[in-house]
C-alpha cells in the first residue's frame, strides 16, 4: 500500500463513520420484506437492505447488474477510492454484450483472487451472489457466510426498484466484529453503486 493510500484510507473510513452517526447511510429498505436468496442463508445474523428507484425499466437495468465484476464491468461505485486501497476496479460506462452470458454457478470476482459464486438468477428479475463456492487467497478465507442479492421490480413503464441485501453469518468473534466495523463503509459503496446506476440508467 501506498503512503497516499495509508492516510487516505483512515480520513475515508472516518467520514463513513461520521455518515453513519448522523444517519445518512442508514439502510433505507424493507427489512422484513422476503426477497429472493433469504433462503440460502435463513439464520443470517447481520442483514441490511438497501434500495432505490432508477428513472429506467428493468430491461435497461439488468445489463448493468448482469455484468459487475472485477475485470468485467466494475460495481458502480466509487473505484477511486478501491483503486487506493490497492483494488483495480475501473466500472464500466457502456453495456459490453461479451459480459452478459451470466448463468447459475459462474463466478463473480469482487478482487483479484476474490470471488463468489451466481446461487441464482433470473434475468430482468434478480441476482443472487454467494460466498459458498467462492474463492479468497490460501490463508486468508473469509470467516463468514455472504450473500449478496439485486433485485428488480417495475414500478411503472419507465422506472423500476432495485433492492440490495446483504446477508452474513460470521463463524468467528472477530469476524463479528470486523463485519460490524466495516458496516459504514459497505453503506457507502452501496450508496455509490445507486449513484453510479442512476447515471448510467437516465438515459
Amino acid at each position: 500500500m501506498s503512503e497516499r493510500s495509508r492516510w487516505i484510507v483512515p480520513i475515508a473510513l472516518g467520514a463513513a463513520g461520521v455518515a453513519y452517526v448522523n444517519g445518512r447511510l442508514r439502510p433505507r429498505g424493507d427489512a422484513a420484506e422476503p426477497l429472493p436468496g433469504d433462503e440460502l442463508l435463513p439464520d443470517a445474523e447481520i442483514v441490511e437492505t438497501h434500495e432505490t428507484v432508477l428513472q429506467a425499466p428493468v430491461a435497461d437495468v439488468w445489463p448493468w447488474l448482469a455484468q459487475m465484476g472485477y475485470g468485467r464491468g466494475g460495481f458502480y461505485t466509487f473505484d477511486a477510492l478501491c483503486q487506493l486501497v490497492g483494488v483495480g476496479i475501473s466500472s464500466a460506462d457502456v453495456i459490453n454484450p461479451a459480459w452478459q452470458n451470466l448463468t447459475e454457478g459462474d463466478s463473480v470476482d469482487l478482487a483479484e483472487n476474490i470471488s463468489l459464486v451466481v446461487a441464482r438468477l433470473e434475468p430482468e428479475r434478480y441476482l443472487i451472489l454467494s460466498s459458498e463456492g467462492g474463492s479468497a487467497p490460501a490463508g486468508n478465507e473469509m470467516e463468514f457466510d455472504f450473500t449478496w442479492a439485486f433485485v428488480l421490480t417495475s414500478t411503472g413503464l419507465h422506472a423500476c426498484r432495485l433492492t440490495v441485501r446483504e446477508r452474513y453469518v460470521p463463524q468467528t468473534p472477530a469476524a463479528r466484529r470486523m463485519l460490524r466495523a466495516i458496516r459504514p463503509v459497505a453503506r457507502l459503496m452501496t450508496h455509490g453503486m445507486f449513484h453510479g446506476l442512476r447515471r448510467r440508467t437516465r438515459g
